[in-house]
């Protein structure tokens, strides 16, 4: 999913989609750590997933993204939302009770310009949610970190932590997993994903 000029090019949204469990993960998170949420922003969100599921779950959700196919799907497909980048976006300081960057900080040189971004979106005591590939997604078959030739860099649990703390936010917790395709995938993932997690999902609070 693209937020800037380097990550974008013709056709990406074509095989970009949304894992409707993770979608359903995050609803899930919002629920629980932020009750009371009403205004999310998904930035870099490709074909608007994830806000046609939080909005059908109640949530006032927004897309954001630079892609211009985004916005003809996003037309079609009655998603709200508009085209920008992620590290200038178009909303007022404060204004934001959920702010999700999903598998977008690999794709930046300067994911710190993100983070920061989001600091400044979200109200006090905001959540985000970012997810990106770690470096084990290097050993996977499928979904392997270098197969996308416009990712920059894995991070590490480590390097997501200080990036977090640099951006003006509180870290809560860096959890791993791994998606799948199917029923066996995704059970073989639930196996991995203590050891070798091909993605990061990271929560932190403004």
């Amino acid at each position: 999913m693209s937020v800037t000029g380097d990550a974008a090019g013709p056709g990406r949204l074509a095989h970009v989609h949304e894992h409707p469990e993770i979608s359903d993960a995050d609803l899930g998170l919002i629920r629980k750590l932020a009750p009371e949420a009403r205004l999310v922003l998904d930035i870099g969100a490709g074909r608007g997933g994830f806000v046609s599921a939080a909005r059908g779950r109640g949530l006032q959700a927004w897309a954001l993204d630079l892609e211009p196919d985004a916005a003809h799907l996003w037309q079609r497909d009655g998603v709200p939302g508009a085209l920008g980048d992620g590290a200038r976006a178009p909303f007022a300081d404060g204004s934001l009770d959920v702010v999700r960057l999903k598998e977008l900080i690999e794709h930046v040189e300067d994911p710190l310009a993100l983070i920061r971004e989001a600091a400044r979106l979200l109200r006090p005591g905001g959540l985000l949610i970012v997810h990106t590939p770690s470096p084990y997604s290097q050993l996977y078959p499928v979904g392997n970190f270098w197969d996308d030739y416009t990712h920059v860099r894995p991070f590490s649990r480590l390097g997501l932590r200080r990036l977090i703390e640099d951006g003006g936010l509180r870290l809560e917790r860096i959890e791993g997993y791994v998606a799948g395709r199917n029923a066996l995938e995704r059970a073989l993932g639930r196996l991995l994903a203590p050891v070798l997690p091909h993605t990061y999902r990271v929560l932190a609070r403004r």
